[in-house]
């Protein structure tokens, strides 16, 4: 420990847009700077949201790429070797190359966990991958999963025992939600006050499958043919290209509306009268937590954590994947219904509330590290 501080290395592919990246970003922000060190080890490449690190928080970039390199462990020691920590948080598949560095330098605590799995690999993994994850486990000192369903998944797929993976689960700052300036976040985009925005905040990949999302809103639209009705998507990716090609071809390129790649998502859901979210598999995704923060009733797939954190019937509904049909009919209802998407709404930020606060995070996760460094304390 330096200077009687705790020193906690995080090592991800990057600091790209998304939920893992967003929780290492407000452990380094979040945690007591006058009891923890953090530094930010990008295997990959910094990533577009790398800015929101605090002041002074150093952010080390191997710059991998997308290359495979067989040289990744070595690389990760050398800043194990520089760095000094006590504990190297891994989180994710990168964990892999970091756990190897781990074994060549032989540092302190080494802290995994899982933050859920992206496609092709939604449903079970190559045998291979099967093996190195759970040779990483039994080397770290201690592994958690954001969900219990997470943590069933990889224990059921490698042979883990359940009950040495933790559960700690995502927290947000809803003070952030509050405190967004969402004022002319409709004029921005052309919306009515009188609109009735369906909104998703997603990166646009092969899991979240947002085309059967546009598939859907595109049945609500002719069915109850309202220039009114708009549907909102906040995010980028491979699939963009195809969900626009399908707003085109019908005729919806002014009722679905792309802003590409933003940092102001807590603004722009103030611009939203309902959440979606149509993903083929999540882990605890940072997004719905926060559209449930802002009040706003949730839509979603029943995959992941999500049955976890959205109560069929009290904050919002669920229906099962690719299904686009019954996610209309959950659209409408709530469409048709504002006093129960109000309801809903109202339900759901009790429940971040009293559940998913990032200083209940933040307090777990300190625990932890506290407990890889000193064994024999017992975690609450």
């Amino acid at each position: 420990m330096s200077e009687g501080k705790i020193k906690i290395l995080h090592v991800l592919d990057s600091l790209g847009v998304g939920g893992m990246e967003r929780v290492v970003i407000d452990v380094v922000n979040g945690l007591d700077q006058s009891r923890f060190d953090q530094v930010v080890c990008c295997v990959s490449r910094k990533g577009d949201a790398a800015w929101r690190l605090r002041q002074g928080a150093k952010c080390i970039d191997l710059g991998k790429g997308d290359r495979a390199d067989h040289l990744a462990p070595l690389k990760i020691a050398r800043v194990i070797r520089s760095e000094s920590p006590d504990i190297v948080h891994t989180q994710s598949w990168s964990g892999v190359d970091a756990a190897i560095a781990k074994l060549i330098t032989g540092a302190a605590g080494l802290v995994h966990s899982e933050h859920g799995r992206n496609y092709p690999h939604i449903n079970s993994e190559p045998l291979k991958r099967k093996i190195a994850r759970r040779c990483l486990y039994h080397v770290a000192d201690a592994v958690f999963a954001v969900s219990n369903e997470v943590r069933d998944y990889y224990c059921r797929e490698t042979g883990f025992a359940r009950d040495r993976m933790l559960v700690i689960p995502n927290g947000i700052d809803a003070r952030r939600i509050d405190e967004a300036d969402t004022g002319r976040a409709r004029e921005e985009f052309g919306i009515g006050v009188d609109d009735f925005i369906i909104g998703t905040v997603a990166r646009l990949d092969a899991t979240k499958d947002t085309i059967t999302l546009a598939r859907a809103f595109a049945r609500l639209y002719f069915a109850q043919a309202s220039p009114k009705l708009k549907l909102l998507v906040v995010g980028d990716g491979d699939e963009r290209a195809a969900i626009e090609n399908f707003a085109a071809e019908r005729g919806l390129n002014g009722a679905i509306i792309f802003t590409g790649i933003r940092h102001d998502a807590p603004r722009l859901l103030g611009a939203m009268n309902l959440f979606a979210l149509s993903s083929l598999s999540e882990g605890m995704p940072i997004t719905v937590l926060e559209a449930m923060a802002a009040r706003l009733p949730v839509v979603a797939t029943n995959v992941g954590a999500l049955p976890e954190m959205v109560e069929e019937g009290v904050t919002g509904f669920l229906v099962e994947p690719k299904d686009d049909q019954s996610l209309a009919e959950r659209f409408a209802r709530l469409c048709s219904n504002r006093d129960l998407a109000r309801q809903f709404g109202q339900a759901g930020r009790a429940v971040v509330e009293r559940e998913y606060s990032l200083d209940a995070m933040l307090q777990r996760y300190a625990e932890l590290y506290l407990s890889v460094l000193k064994p024999e304390r017992e975690l609450p």
